[in-house]
């Protein structure tokens, strides 16, 4: 019996992606542990790849192949965030290594690169075998040397690329007959940064302290200026970092080091070397986000009753979840916060989820005055090294705070006591890409693994969440009352159909153009929501009336205008089209919202057969909108907070930050202005079009326009100042609309649970949507009715036991996304082991399918063909 070591690889397909089992060598068996990351040979040709240590046991060596090396120092994933992985595997149905690239931040890994280069005649010292070696490859061989001769070195996924057969085998060959090599290259993990630190040397300090002329005499003995700039402040300060220390004696850097090199060279100064963390939410980068001493807020009895329930779960030392339900302005931060320094005073770990980066700088600022150093931000928004740094400071303890967007609920707390995902209802907690996996069901299993509480809050939750409170799965835990006795807004509902009647094209309607005016009178601020990024929706031909579309995917693209641009403005009822095109072509762009690709206004229609030079330009995004706005009321100030906006790094954090000042009196945007902000001075809020959201083809299209406009109205008069909130819509006796502004959620969703029971919707069933891409529209119709073939034949054989509700196969709403058509199944089910087993199977059979096995009636089918099989269950969208 040996030591063996069982092994995830990281880069593997899902079908293959299993436990591999290793020998462990003796040198290696100090240093072999579950969470390892490990090179290891994997296959015929044994390549080098990276892996995962999951678990070690005692059993016969024979076959096993040796481990080759441990890479990097000590374990990567505890305990916990390895069963968190296998978790991810099986309830997600991703790979090992899709949940630890989740998990773990890529700049924390060290990893096997496996390239290949091409041996020169030369140094291989044989060219008079040259040509042997070459006609023993064959025609294939030649062809893929060819290509290989192009680079310095290459990986196989660039040859399979360039090729239209598989490059596996001939990869081999080539390195028998000497023509290629391969190579393995260790990328480490980012470096741990480091600072100097300068304080007076021990031997210095201590004389000084005696006799305050040691310091006299050291000083006059100086020469140059720079030096004795230099000593003084660091006799005043002690432990400054070596760029501060400059700053403070002002002298430049270069200057600076000459100097303290000197003193150092003397024996009056110290050097050390500490960490340095990346921390860009530090109170010191970001003052402005943590004004104000912290004043620990008094509490309202109904406030105080929530937060006695809060702990009183928490302080049951079992896994607990909460679901805290409060009306817009209730004052539900300030009871998550109570509730958090209970957790805290007992020296364990809280994450808390908000959905938007725009929502970050206001946590962070509420945090950063109650926590100072203790938290620790995570976001996509951050470099490398700073992600990096974060995980490493909550790793070891010194941030027991965590602030961040979805990805957070990672972070490595050894003790985690509470798990808290504030405006729990959006859908961004849910992932599109792989692993898909919703915040909820980690946050769920991490509490499962600590005992401690998931706390979901929000005042419009999801209608899940809600029932799974109203029924017992969670705590229900109300507020009712808004805070410090603030008044709800006073909502209007305003029918646009007679402003387009009386002429009026812009997106702003006389009462709020009326509320946008009497705001800017009295002092107060106006936010406004579109949910359209761009200037116009899309642009059509005046001729043939086709619009234009993206060439790589199957949607219209945006017209999009450049930074600073002002449309000709004129009194025609046909305003928006009667601008000269040559304008719009010098001044704009079109862009795809779903695969980025960017060109200018084409001259003429893309339809050959018609070939018009003419367009229409149609629908209005954020973009028009601050253009209307601006030349409708010139003394407003306007800031427009969108993607396009928010590109650079802080910019959330400057947009609301001027907003805040009151730089500006109107903040135009989309959903990142309605979500959770606390801006004292609004007094307005404006829906442009609220009837938008309910277009979208998904069962939840009244559960989120509902959350988004009672959201939106939240905003409005949540200090002294009385709020107003103006709804434009087309359909102004929708149900939904009314529910909102009367922020009656009970009736809403009395109605909506109505009817998901009648249809069988969530939470009454789960969704699975199994997606399949190929760029051959042939193939992939082919194998698609194989697999619907396949679903048929495994639920009468293998699992009949499982009741499933199939529609599919058919287009995905978006059918070319980047030149790969798409169809889908959706399945309603529940979702246990039997159901996830036979989604995998599926899964699993269909990605190593091949078009030997599944096209043989095609042979026009390229032997590298491949179709992509994926599932999402309960997806963000259906």
């Amino acid at each position: 019996m040996a030591n063996a070591a069982k092994v995830y690889i990281l880069d593997i397909p899902y079908h293959a992606d299993k436990a591999y089992s290793y020998l462990i060598p003796v040198p290696m068996e100090a240093d072999v542990m579950p969470g390892t990351v490990v090179e290891v040979p994997f296959g015929r040709g044994n390549r080098k790849v990276t892996g995962i240590v999951a678990e070690t046991e005692n059993r016969d060596e024979k076959g096993l192949k040796p481990i080759a090396a441990v890479i990097g120092e000590g374990r990567i994933l505890s305990d916990e965030l390895l069963g968190l992985c296998r978790f991810m595997k099986e309830y997600t149905l991703c790979t090992f290594g899709d949940a630890v690239r989740s998990v773990i931040p890529a700049s924390a890994m060290a990893k096997v690169i496996t390239y290949y280069r091409e041996i020169p005649k030369e140094e291989a010292g044989f060219p008079e075998q040259y040509e042997a070696a070459l006609r023993s490859v064959g025609d294939r061989g030649r062809l893929v040397y060819a290509a290989a001769q192009k680079k310095d070195r290459f990986t196989r996924q660039y040859l399979q690329a360039e090729m239209e057969f598989d490059c596996t085998k001939i990869l081999l060959e080539l390195e028998k007959a000497g023509l290629c090599e391969k190579c393995v290259q260790v990328r480490d993990a980012a470096a741990v940064r480091q600072k100097k630190i300068i304080t007076l040397s021990p031997t210095f300090r201590e004389a000084t302290e005696k006799a305050d002329s040691v310091y006299d005499t050291a000083y006059d003995s100086l020469r140059g200026e720079n030096q004795k700039k230099l000593l003084r402040v660091i006799r005043e300060t002690e432990g400054l970092p070596e760029n501060v220390l400059y700053t403070e004696a002002g002298v430049s850097a270069a200057a600076g080091r000459t100097a303290l090199t000197a003193l150092v060279k003397y024996g009056y100064v110290s050097v050390t070397l500490e960490e340095d963390y990346r921390n860009p939410f530090s109170a010191e980068t970001l003052a402005s986000l943590a004004q104000g001493t912290y004043i620990k807020p008094q509490l309202s009895d109904e406030q105080q009753r929530a937060c006695d329930t809060i702990v009183s779960l928490y302080e049951s030392g079992e896994p607990k979840a909460a679901l805290l339900h409060g009306v817009t302005g209730s004052g539900k931060t300030n009871v998550i916060m109570a509730a958090i320094d209970r957790v805290l005073d007992d020296n364990r770990g809280v994450i808390m989820l908000v959905p938007e980066i725009a929502l970050t700088p206001q946590t962070v600022g509420i945090f950063l005055r109650r926590y100072g150093e203790k938290i620790a931000v995570i976001h996509s928004g951050l470099s490398a090294g700073e992600r990096y740094d974060a995980w490493r400071r909550i790793r070891d303890g010194l941030a027991p705070v965590v602030v961040g967007t979805r990805s957070a609920v990672f972070a490595p707390l050894p003790d985690i006591g509470m798990i808290v995902i504030d405006e729990e209802h959006e859908y961004t907690y849910k992932s599109d890409m792989p692993p898909k996996y919703h915040a909820h069901d980690i946050a769920r299993y991490r509490c499962g693994e600590h005992n401690a509480v998931m706390l979901l809050a929000s005042a419009t939750p999801s209608v899940t969440s809600y029932y799974k409170a109203k029924t017992g799965v969670y705590t229900l835990v109300e507020l009712k009352e808004r805070y410090g006795g603030a008044l709800l807004p006073k909502v209007d509902i305003y029918d646009m159909r007679g402003e387009t009647q009386r002429g009026n094209l812009s997106p702003v309607g006389s009462l709020l153009a009326e509320r946008l005016h009497s705001d800017k009178e009295e002092g107060n601020q106006s936010s406004l929501f579109l949910n359209r990024r761009g200037y116009n929706n899309y642009v059509s031909c005046r001729s043939c009336g086709k619009s234009i579309k993206c060439p790589n995917c199957s949607v219209t693209l945006t017209y999009h205008a450049k930074k600073g641009y002002r449309g000709t403005q004129t009194d025609d009822a046909d305003s928006e089209n009667n601008r000269r095109e040559d304008e719009r072509r010098e001044n704009g762009y079109l862009i795809c919202h779903t695969c980025g690709y960017r060109s200018p206004i084409p001259e003429k229609c893309p339809d050959p057969t018609c070939a018009s030079e003419h367009f229409l330009f149609m629908g209005c995004g954020t973009q028009k909108a601050e253009d209307d706005i601006v030349s409708l009321f010139p003394d407003l100030r306007i800031l427009r907070m969108d993607l396009d906006t928010t590109q650079a790094k802080f910019s959330h954090e400057a947009i609301l930050s001027k907003f805040r000042k009151g730089e500006a009196d109107i903040l135009l945007g989309t959903q990142m202005v309605t979500k959770g902000h606390d801006f004292p001075r609004v007094a307005t809020v404006g829906v442009l079009n609220a009837d938008s959201a309910f277009q979208a083809d998904d069962y939840r299209a009244a559960e989120r326009t509902f959350a988004m406009l009672t959201q939106v109205i939240g905003r409005a008069g949540r200090a002294e100042v009385p709020g107003y909130a103006v709804i434009q819509t087309y359909d102004p006796g929708n149900e939904v609309l009314r529910c909102a502004v009367e922020q009656d959620y009970a009736k809403f969703y009395e109605d909506e649970i109505r009817l998901r029971k009648a249809l069988c919707f969530p939470p009454f069933c789960d969704i699975a949507v199994i997606t399949l891409s190929s760029e051959d529209e042939g193939y992939l119709g082919h194998v698609t009715k194989r697999m619907s073939e396949q679903i048929v034949e495994h639920t009468k054989t293998e699992f009949p036991d499982i009741p499933l509700v199939i529609y599919g196969p058919f287009e995905a709403p978006v059918y070319r996304v980047q030149n790969m058509c798409r169809m889908r199944f959706v399945i309603k089910c529940r979702l246990n082991r039997r159901t996830r087993a036979f989604l995998s199977e599926l899964v699993s059979e269909f990605n190593r399918s091949t078009p030997i096995q599944y096209a043989r009636t095609l042979p026009s089918v390229k032997s590298s063909t491949r179709v992509s099989v994926t599932v999402d269950l309960n997806p963000s969208t259906v």
